[in-house]
């Protein structure tokens, strides 16, 4: 008999706390689209920030590769070092170099150093 009404309270906690953490779980998900669609409705061009999100070479290099390993692999990617790297008007140009005597192609990857656009992103053969 206690048994039984241990088991049955256990359950209705158990119940109770699921039914909380939905709640928490949909007032999360609530707010998140809310957000989303705040940002959609007020986005400007560039100007949010007063400086690029990616001002540095190191930074570029490091927001690069975390994309190119995903897609391309990173011994793939770590071959093609070291990387020609420009900042030409507020856009990353990053390229893979060939070693020499190989025969193939490089990555190349053009992206908005204020907000990380890609504009270019391809891989030769």
């Amino acid at each position: 008999m206690k048994i039984g009404l241990i088991l049955i309270i256990g359950f209705l906690i158990s119940t109770n706390l699921q039914a909380q953490e939905s709640k928490i779980k949909s007032d999360e998900l609530i707010h998140a689209e809310q957000l989303l669609d705040y940002a959609l409705k007020n986005k400007s061009e560039r100007k949010i920030m007063e400086s690029p999100l990616i001002p540095k070479k190191e930074n570029a290099i490091n927001y690069a590769e975390n994309i190119l390993f995903e897609l391309y692999g990173k011994e793939n990617i770590i071959k093609e070092k070291p990387y020609q790297i420009h900042l030409i008007n507020d856009y990353w140009i990053i390229t893979g170099t060939l070693p020499k005597d190989w025969v193939g192609g490089v990555f190349e990857m053009v992206f908005d150093s204020w907000n990380g656009k890609i504009l270019i992103l391809e891989h030769g053969k």
